[in-house]
């Protein structure tokens, strides 16, 4: 992952490029999509840089972002959150592509090319790499430096979700009483999980999607910390999920993850802990996307404990 350091300098030229709740792509997806570019971006010359969509570009017009990146060697390809960071070499700034609900890249011809909203072409042996965005939701932008690119980030997002540590979890929750799920998914908290992930790391955590995140145990806060790697870990071995036709990995394929978990999209099924049928419902905070969740083993009343964190 790109460790961007911090700086207070420099303009913000994104203001706009940032996300409360988040959608697809999650960590996971955004995950698969820096590891199937690196090999293909990762020491190439981009030869060309050709923008078809200038309303996915801020800061900049569709000539200023071609002039700023083409000819650039990358130095690499890295993920912020749920940003794509391209590094280009000789200072030559960054490229940071935000895919939001829609976006994704492919290194095959996309099946439905009045999408692409960008185009990439190498001296490697991919040719052309494309970035499609059915619903124009994603944001495109070029940097200077990594410290203008890491103030963006940090004015609109919270640490990544595989780095945070235990202490500074339990010290962004007790900052709010709304509901666990809203503030996992929110990126401000912490960067990267989305509706999917934040079901499967409540059961795994045996925590009530409702209960108010500043209410947490110490001991479900230390269980909490645990799952969210082990799920985000598996979602990426099994290169993410694809519940609809908007996520496809960088060759064209579902991700296979949905294929073997325990919550989201199981509502009315046994739970696979106790038996007890998954309940489907929507809590506030979540602009009516569903919750699953096993009643039984994530009650919203858990035991009364004396577990001051």
């Amino acid at each position: 992952m790109v460790m961007i350091v911090s700086s207070l300098r420099g303009k913000l030229l994104l203001g706009d490029f940032s996300e409360g709740t988040s959608h697809m792509p999650e960590l996971p997806e955004v995950e698969t999509m820096v590891r199937g570019l690196r090999p293909a971006l990762g020491g190439m010359t981009l030869r060309e840089v050709e923008v078809l969509d200038e309303f996915l570009l801020v800061g900049h017009t569709a000539r200023e972002f071609e002039r700023l990146s083409q000819g650039a060697k990358v130095d690499r390809v890295d993920r912020r959150g749920k940003w794509v960071v391209i590094a280009l070499g000789d200072r030559r700034g960054l490229i940071v592509i935000q895919p939001r609900m829609t976006g994704g890249f492919w290194l095959v011809p996309p099946d439905r090319p009045e999408h692409i909203r960008l185009i990439l072409r190498t001296d490697g042996p991919r040719e052309s790499i494309w970035f499609c965005d059915n619903r124009r939701l994603g944001k495109i932008a070029w940097y200077p430096s990594p410290e203008e690119a890491e103030e963006a980030f940090a004015r609109s997002h919270g640490p990544d979700a595989l780095e945070i540590s235990r202490q500074e979890l339990s010290a962004r929750l007790e900052r709010t009483s709304r509901g666990i799920k809203p503030t996992l998914m929110d990126q401000k908290v912490l960067a990267g999980i989305g509706n999917i992930y934040a079901d499967e790391i409540l059961f795994r955590s045996r925590i009530h999607p409702s209960r108010p995140a500043s209410k947490l145990s110490n001991a479900e806060i230390d269980r909490l910390h645990a799952a969210i790697p082990a799920v985000l870990a598996e979602a990426i071995a099994a290169e993410g999920s694809s519940f609809d036709a908007g996520y496809r990995t960088v060759l064209g394929l579902e991700g296979g993850f949905l294929a073997g978990n325990a919550m989201y999209g199981r509502g009315g099924q046994p739970c696979p802990n106790c038996g007890d049928p998954i309940e489907k419902t929507k809590i506030a905070g979540l602009s009516g996307r569903p919750t699953h969740f096993c009643a039984r083993c994530q009650p919203l009343n858990p035991p009364r404990r004396t577990n001051k964190r």
